[in-house]
């Protein structure tokens, strides 16, 4: 009983409270009420929008620092493969060339590509991905840029080479020079650095920019394959021979593919 009584003093209460509602009687103090809950709400209202801002603001520079994430690895990619393209397209014109001197030298070779250096203090030499299964062998010539010549293989293996560059201390190539007197002597390597053209007899006329070419005094070697010009020549008149320092044609450092001539 005195739960059903409760229910029913609240429900009077409800009743009086709508019906002095209406009658303005508790106007004083709904204005009270209002008056002191208005500032909270408005408080409350504002910090909500305050959050709800702060929280889309955030959203939208999440998306923008994913967005720009995106674009800079699509930048990177686009940077990556344009590299790329464009070490391939001066790849082929390389191999372009160098197939074009083979072929109206009327040469057989082998292509091979570069795939370590070896080099210390008075060494210079290469690895090539091509060996006794391609049919080299020991003394071949090795020729990059229009059949300039660059070395010769050293040591054979069944799927690689290394190559001897003609600045590798050990280095040595018969050679002649392209002038009147088709000047003879041994393009000789110097301490991985340079190379030059030694045992030049005393009354040999060879100045710089004479082009120095093979002799084909080598089994394996052509003969007329260009190697480097006469930089300067050094002479002393009490030594029988002459030495001239020689002028690369290509860069040893940049070598990439290379041509390997089959006599």
């Amino acid at each position: 009983m005195s739960k059903l009584k409760s229910i029913i003093i609240f429900l009077i209460i409800i009743a009086l409270i709508i019906i002095f509602h209406y009658l303005s009687w508790l106007r004083p103090a709904e204005n009270l009420v209002v008056n002191f809950v208005g500032p909270v709400q408005r408080q409350a209202y504002n910090l909500s929008q305050n959050i709800k801002s702060f929280y889309n603001s955030w959203l939208t520079k999440k998306d923008l620092l994913s967005q720009n994430h995106q674009l800079k690895e699509q930048l990177k990619q686009g940077q990556f493969d344009q590299t790329k393209l464009s070490s391939l397209e001066t790849e082929n014109a390389l191999l372009k060339t160098e197939l074009k001197f083979v072929q109206e030298n009327k040469l057989k070779f082998v292509s091979a590509q570069i795939i370590t250096g070896v080099s210390d203090q008075i060494s210079r030499s290469v690895i090539i991905n091509r060996g006794k299964k391609d049919g080299l062998a020991k003394g071949m010539a090795v020729v990059a840029d229009q059949g300039v010549l660059v070395g010769k293989i050293y040591e054979v293996y069944d799927h690689s080479s290394k190559v001897l560059l003609l600045t590798d201390n050990k280095s040595k190539v018969a050679a002649t020079t392209q002038n009147a007197d088709r000047t003879a002597g041994l393009v000789e390597g110097q301490f991985g650095l340079s190379f030059s053209l030694t045992n030049i007899p005393q009354n040999q006329n060879i100045k710089p920019n004479d082009l120095v070419v093979t002799s084909g005094l080598e089994g394996l070697i052509p003969k007329n394959l260009l190697i480097a010009r006469v930089d300067n020549v050094s002479q002393i008149e009490s030594e029988i021979f002459k030495t001239a320092t020689l002028k690369p044609i290509v860069s040893f450092n940049e070598l990439s593919n290379v041509l390997v001539i089959i006599p």
